[in-house]
């Protein structure tokens, strides 16, 4: 049997600020991966710091939907290109005139 529970799909801030900090951890490791790999003659590490490419990508991509939800509906066209264009110009403040 299935008990019951509750959480919420809101943007958050906190969460939108943890899923950089593991995009940048992720990076990072990965490049000091390779940097090893290369230093030390090692296919297995570089490509394994090839697959944390692909986890890097994943979590920058989920921050950046993160951005993207939190952006308000563009005049009376709310698609995501005039969404990504409203937040190219200002990322901090989400406004666009």
């Amino acid at each position: 049997m299935h008990g019951s529970h509750d959480h919420s799909h809101t943007v958050n801030a906190k969460n939108e600020t943890r899923m950089g900090i593991a995009a940048l951890l992720t990076g990072g490791f990965m490049v000091v991966e390779l940097a090893g790999g290369i230093v030390a003659n090692s296919l297995a590490l570089i490509a394994d710091a090839g697959h944390m490419l692909t986890d890097f990508a994943a979590l920058g991509l989920a921050w950046f939907a993160f951005r993207l939800a939190r952006a308000p509906p563009i005049g009376s066209v709310p698609t995501a290109s005039t969404a990504f264009r409203c937040w190219w110009r200002s990322p901090m403040a989400w406004r666009c005139s």
